[in-house]
């Protein structure tokens, strides 16, 4: 990426980073400077790096998505519910590593175990899941217009955003719901990093949260709620898998060959 290059021929420019993907070859490149940040004690610790290389900004609900005129509601309200025979080719998802199927992998398998998760994914194989090579938006669109059914895995405020412009859209509940982050930090030898540590000392502010809130984004601070609260677990009344830089780096490659070997 572009602060790796920077690094390596002697001239960082940025003095910040954020991103899902970003953090992780960061830290593995040791590109990244420690700083905690004034407010980093009101995120929980799954959002914060303990030794003040990255803490939570915004952050991301992985639900279902389904086209309300096809499917109703109540239809699938666990995950063993999608392996329904009747969605055999009917569900969809993105072959996006980092917020698409790998993250859905990754999450079968944290909150069921190894052996249940493998288990489910094998059964879930044999659903003929559709594999996109588009973004979680783009399959969202896709199932609006009814070319799939199902979503496996789409971003919940975006379903929000369409259902409330009258499209036949909604997201659901339907554990594990994954939950990437946009993850922010300092770079190493950054040129000013003083502004730098201003500018995420506001972002991860009470205030500088409710600024992401008011545009849409879902704010990481837990206290501060979403424009639509309900997309967030503290008022929506669900449970999140937190995906964090770490476990992202440590997990990726083998999420990856697991999605890869059974649904391709």
């Amino acid at each position: 990426i572009k602060v790796i290059d920077e690094a390596r021929a002697g001239k960082v420019v940025g003095d910040v980073f954020d991103g899902i993907a970003t953090a992780p070859p960061l830290l593995k490149a040791e590109l990244v400077a420690p700083f905690t940040p004034s407010d980093a004690g009101k995120y929980p610790p799954e959002m914060r790096d303990p030794d003040g290389r990255w803490n939570a900004l915004v952050v991301y609900f992985l639900t279902p998505g389904i086209n309300t005129q096809i499917v109703g509601k109540d239809e699938i309200k666990t995950a063993q519910d999608l392996l329904n025979p009747k969605w055999k080719g009917k569900i969809a998802w993105s072959t996006d590593p980092w917020s698409g199927c790998a993250v859905y992998v990754g999450s079968i398998l944290q909150t069921m175990g190894e052996d249940k998760g493998m288990a489910f994914l094998r059964a879930l194989a044999k659903q003929d899941i559709i594999n996109v090579d588009a973004t979680n938006r783009a399959i969202l669109d896709q199932v609006i217009l009814g070319q799939y059914p199902i979503a496996l895995s789409i971003f919940n405020h975006h379903a929000e955003i369409s259902a409330q412009k009258g499209a036949p859209v909604a997201w659901l509940k339907t554990e594990p719901i994954s939950a990437p982050f946009h993850s922010i930090g300092l770079v190493k030898n950054a040129p000013h990093p003083n502004a730098g540590k201003l500018l995420i000392d506001f972002l991860l502010s009470e205030e500088g949260q409710k600024t992401f809130a008011s545009v849409g984004y879902l704010p990481a601070m837990p206290s501060v709620p979403a424009k639509v609260p309900g997309l967030k677990p503290e008022a929506g009344g669900f449970k999140a898998n937190l995906i964090s830089p770490a476990t992202m780096s440590a997990n990726i490659d083998r999420w990856i060959k697991i999605k890869k070997d059974l649904f391709q």
